[in-house]
């Protein structure tokens, strides 16, 4: 259990990482669209001439709100901040309250689990569809155009390097994918399987630690002693 807990700190630290990561380049993303546009209604040619070249914004600007929102669920997840209804908990005895812990994390595990596979399936699906800007016509017909020969190239078409390197490698753990879109919405699954992962272990950790009687509920000095470090740590803020 101590080598998943490290794995699973790794985890969430890498996480928020990538969570701060995603929203500063959202903003810097934002601001620099906004800043174009009024520039462009006051007249300025550059501006105008600029704004074509972020026509991705919008697009990134709604899949970063989705990295940003599943990231932070998973985040939430990991330190125990998710929506919970803990009244029963608090009225029942420490090795009932173990027990309903345990109950939960598994159940919930599971359900995450279904959730990403459904989800899965579904952008899977929709990924096999190959829109009409990401094809090229060939002379024994249409093909993706990450699959495109350079000769199908011009100086108007280019190859996107970064997302067919991408798709190459979901490709190789069979998870094909058309468009960056799709490659971007695969976050959902990963997060609803990280999830899933970490309330199974905590399920499991629950039963395990069930206290018996007369031993303290090590659940409830955990979150003492993690209520304890917020508080100081917000009275030295």
């Amino acid at each position: 259990m101590t080598t998943l807990r490290r794995i699973d700190e790794g985890l969430a630290r890498g996480e928020a990482a990538l969570t701060a990561t995603v929203l500063l380049a959202m903003i810097f993303v934002a601001a620099t669209q906004a800043l174009l546009r009024n520039c462009s209604d006051m007249g300025m040619v550059w501006a105008s001439n600029a704004l074509p070249s972020i026509s991705w914004a919008d697009q990134f600007l709604m899949k970063g709100t989705l990295w940003v929102a599943f990231l932070g669920a998973s985040l939430a997840t990991h330190d125990d901040k998710h929506i919970a209804i803990d009244i029963l908990p608090r009225l029942a005895t420490p090795k009932v309250r173990a027990a309903m812990r345990g109950l939960v994390g598994v159940t919930v595990g599971g359900i995450c689990l279904q959730y990403g596979r459904v989800i899965m399936r579904t952008i899977l699906n929709n990924a096999s569809e190959v829109p009409l800007e990401y094809e090229v016509i060939l002379d024994s017909g249409r093909a993706h155009i990450c699959e495109a020969p350079a000769s199908a190239f011009s100086a108007e078409l280019t190859r996107p390097d970064i997302f067919c390197s991408v798709r190459g490698v979901l490709e190789s753990m069979n998870v094909p994918v058309a468009t960056p879109e799709a490659a971007l919405e695969l976050i959902v699954p990963t997060m609803f399987m990280l999830m899933a992962i970490r309330f199974f272990i905590k399920g499991v950790v629950s039963f395990t630690t069930i206290p018996k009687g007369g031993e303290p509920d090590p659940h409830a000095q955990q979150v003492a002693a993690a209520n304890s470090k917020s508080a100081a740590t917000d009275g030295k803020a």
